[in-house]
């Protein structure tokens, strides 16, 4: 590793190290620096798009409960007063002829789930949450359903076709979930579809408990965002917006170098997207520029953020990289900086990069229940290997299949030097 004939910093062509010597990571960083380019697959999507090929992971094993659900594509968890946990997802033909969501429920803590009950909202689960009250917030195609009796009954407040400017469809992304602020009001993201791979955001606002949802303020992503997740930030009394935005982000700001894999992103496909963030003092009416969070291309499907009891932040998002999954990292500093060097891997075992969307609650007892989803295939004897990316992309509640995963954040994570 390193430029040939240069053993560390500092040591001619003709020096040697003795072999008392400790190299320092210091100068691991600086040989680092040094590195030749290793040779990486070309093309888009290939699992190497923002992949540090010049390092190698430490990791530590830790026990979790994971359990694979039925009819529940990119699952996402909310938990009751009581300690029922409820987890909604969705079905999609070919598996069911209409796609609608779903919704199951575990009494034990996330070990068993009973069967899931196919609701009569259509398309995909656009966020789930139970709010302090217990009522149940579900957004969906077209509209934002209420519950007040554990998910058995729904009412649905349609979105009005004229709630922002434009004609094109509204979309509610699958994303985090509408957010509480302290004075009652519910915030939750709305886009509206401008073009190919081109979308405006909103968040839009409820004061009624998520009865009737209005008061549209534009966010500051330029068109390129079609889902976006925030966080309350008890410490700070700030928002904070974690945006998936297309190419179009690193290309007008000049970021091919700060965003790994930012020299080749594409625009118009998933291929270019990544990660920022961006703040609100005043309940969302106005917000900062979007910076990187130091995410790169492909590690933002999407990108979640969860504050901690304790006042730890996480960012957890879907890796279309190796190793494809889950991952999570955290921030003391309510975002200002990320610890990417201490990734925990919550999942590691997809097939290939249609994985992801990993939406998450901390429930009673202080674990966090992560739902996701991944690409799995059964092969019968020695059958052929996964075509991954040459093949047809697999379908949810098939090929594609939502899980959860309840584990636990270390102590004293992430380490600070």
């Amino acid at each position: 590793m390193g430029t040939p004939g240069i053993l560390a910093p500092g040591f001619s062509n003709t020096q040697t190290l003795s072999r008392d010597t400790v190299v320092s990571t210091d100068i691991m960083l600086q040989d680092k620096t040094r590195a030749i380019p290793y040779p990486k697959p070309t093309g888009f999507r290939n699992g190497f798009d923002s992949l540090d090929m010049h390092e190698v992971w430490v990791t530590q094993q830790s026990p979790a409960i994971r359990v694979k659900l039925e009819k529940a594509g990119k699952p996402q968890a909310a938990q009751l007063d009581d300690g029922t946990i409820l987890v909604a997802g969705f079905i999609e033909p070919p598996v069911h002829k209409q796609s609608r969501c779903t919704l199951q429920i575990s009494y034990d803590n996330a070990r068993t789930f009973k069967d899931p009950i196919v609701l009569p909202m259509p398309g995909r689960t656009s966020g789930f949450r139970a709010l302090k009250n217990g009522t149940l917030i579900l957004g969906h195609r077209g509209g934002i359903s209420r519950s007040t009796d554990k998910g058995k009954n729904w009412t649905t407040f349609e979105l009005p076709r004229n709630i922002v400017p434009g004609d094109g469809p509204l979309t509610l992304g699958e994303c985090h979930g509408p957010i509480s602020l302290p004075d009652g009001t519910l915030i939750m993201h709305l886009g509206r579809t401008l073009g190919n791979y081109q979308w405006n955001a909103y968040v839009i606002r409820s004061i009624d408990d998520g009865k009737t949802w209005g008061s549209p303020t534009q966010t500051p992503t330029h068109t390129d965002s079609d889902e976006i997740s925030y966080e309350y930030l008890s410490g700070t009394g700030t928002l904070l917006g974690i945006t998936r935005s297309s190419a179009a982000q690193i290309h007008r700001q000049g970021w091919q170098d700060k965003v790994p894999g930012g020299k080749l992103a594409p625009l118009g496909s998933e291929a270019g997207d990544a990660a920022y963030q961006f703040y609100s003092a005043d309940g969302g009416h106005q917000w900062s520029s979007p910076q990187p969070t130091g995410l790169g291309t492909l590690q933002a499907a999407g990108a979640y953020p969860l504050q901690l009891r304790d006042g730890r932040l996480l960012l957890l998002y879907g890796n279309r990289q190796f190793p494809y999954g889950t991952q999570a990292v955290g921030s003391l500093d309510n975002g200002k900086t990320w610890h990417l060097d201490q990734p925990i891997i919550l999942s590691w075992h997809s097939w290939s990069g249609y994985c992801g969307h990993p939406r998450s609650t901390q429930l009673q007892d202080g674990t966090i229940l992560t739902g996701y989803y991944t690409h799995r295939i059964n092969l019968s004897g020695d059958g052929p290997p996964d075509p991954a990316r040459n093949a047809a992309p697999p379908h949810h509640n098939d090929a594609d299949t939502g899980e959860v995963v309840r584990w636990r954040v270390p102590d004293n994570w992430p380490v600070t030097v």
